[in-house]
């Protein structure tokens, strides 16, 4: 009874143990927004430093994507996803213990290596561990755990910032990561039920399998609009919106940081619920362009709302607004369905690899980029060490972001529909 019972139960808790790795690593994805000004006047940086600081993240992450596809085919997926939790441990001890800012941009690497494992890690667990019928329920969940993992990034892990002080939070998120690693050790056995034979005996072929990838031009509108649909959020959501968000309402970092989180709560309910509608309605684009118009309204809402009435806004019609931007960014669910859809079917691990590059690739572009655009507008104000920007500055390096949406949804008006039927 015991025996069966583990039988049960097991896949489950191999699926959890990477879904938990997947939202950890959003501790320290996105941990450089709470701490923006605690790092400038410790390091005394620029924002377009601090910019490239958060974006070395993912710079490591996006060029791991297609590797990471490849090792887990072909590796052991629990060696992999336990070295990975390490490499994300010591990241976390490098950046907690630096005294200068270059040994920053060295662990926001390897935080990103380390990562990168996480999601398709995790997909492959599912993969290996659960009949094809629960895979895109268990990818939906596993992304609304990443969300959640934001979530708890944002306001929570600013008041254990502000609590115990930013190195020690580190301190304590590396052993999160060295825990996760144990239990994996423990937990995941090396024999799985799922593992199809024939592919492990005939691997596919990487350069001939990714050239059919990235010759097909659906591959590249696909993700071209994934990249524009959710650069704001990696560059508002994960950095620069607390910031804003305190400066134009007067409000704490903290309390800033509660209402950006409410982008990923709304993204936490909204990418299983996208991705479920998607599937029922059996298309893609019609949700996707819904999701670039409601996302170009309400985020122009949240920038420029001080252009259209000088009446204050109360915190809970940010929040409700930031949730509502969460729930329609949620739009890149449909578009991930859609990478494996357009391509072959038996090259779907590899498309998916590309596509999750693509996700985070222009947001990799623009942190720093509106970082560059703040400091070329900074009018020399410092306060305690950390250079001041106005509401002004913010809005007019935020117009890019307004612009993403536009452009993914032009881009989308190329795609082809798949009605959730894969390519053979």
């Amino acid at each position: 009874m015991t025996s069966h019972s583990t039988r049960n139960y097991l896949p489950w808790v191999i699926w959890l143990l990477g879904a938990l790795f997947f939202l950890a690593e959003y501790f320290v994805r996105i941990s450089p927004s709470v701490i923006t000004q605690n790092l400038m006047s410790t390091f005394h940086v620029s924002a377009f430093t601090l910019g490239g600081l958060s974006g070395f993240f993912y710079y490591a992450y996006i060029s791991m994507q297609i590797p990471v596809g490849v090792l887990v085919d072909r590796f052991n997926s629990k060696r992999l996803l336990i070295g990975a939790n390490l490499v994300c441990a010591i990241s976390c001890l490098l950046f907690a213990g630096m005294h200068n800012i270059e040994i920053g941009f060295l662990s926001r690497f390897l935080m990103g290596l380390g990562a990168a494992f996480a999601f398709v890690g995790t997909l492959k667990l599912i993969s290996l561990w659960f009949p094809p019928k629960r895979f895109a329920l268990l990818a939906g969940c596993t992304q609304a755990l990443g969300m959640l993992g934001a979530v708890i990034g944002d306001a929570p892990m600013s008041m254990v910032f502000s609590h115990f002080g930013w190195r020690q939070a580190m301190y304590g998120i590396s052993g999160i990561f060295i825990l996760l690693a144990l239990l994996m050790l423990f937990f995941i056995p090396k024999k799985h039920p799922f593992s199809p034979a024939a592919l492990e005996s005939s691997p596919i072929k990487v350069w001939p399998s990714l050239a059919t990838v990235l010759s097909n031009p659906q591959t590249w509108l696909n993700c071209l609009f994934i990249g524009l649909l959710y650069a704001p959020t990696a560059c508002f959501g994960e950095l620069w919106g607390v910031n804003f968000i305190s400066s134009s309402q007067d409000i704490s970092t903290t309390q800033a940081a509660a209402e950006v989180g409410f982008i990923f709560i709304g993204m936490a309910i909204g990418c299983p619920l996208l991705g479920f509608l998607s599937d029922r309605q059996g298309k893609r684009l019609m949700i996707m362009r819904l999701s670039c118009i409601i996302c170009f309204i309400v985020m122009g809402f949240i920038i420029y709302h001080t252009l259209l009435s000088t009446r204050h806004i109360s915190a809970s019609v940010f929040s409700l607004a930031f949730f509502i931007y969460g729930l329609a960014n949620s739009g890149i669910v449909p578009s991930y369905a859609l990478s494996s859809e357009i391509n072959p079917h038996k090259l779907t691990g590899i498309a998916l690899g590309v596509t999750n590059m693509a996700s985070v690739l222009i947001g990799a572009i623009f942190i720093p980029l509106v970082g560059w655009i703040l400091d070329t507008l900074w009018n020399g104000t410092v306060l305690n060490g950390a250079r001041v920007f106005t509401l002004h500055d913010y809005q007019i390096a935020f117009i890019l972001l307004p612009l993403c949406f536009v452009l993914a949804l032009i881009s989308s008006a190329f795609l082809n529909e798949t009605f959730c039927q894969s390519t053979e």
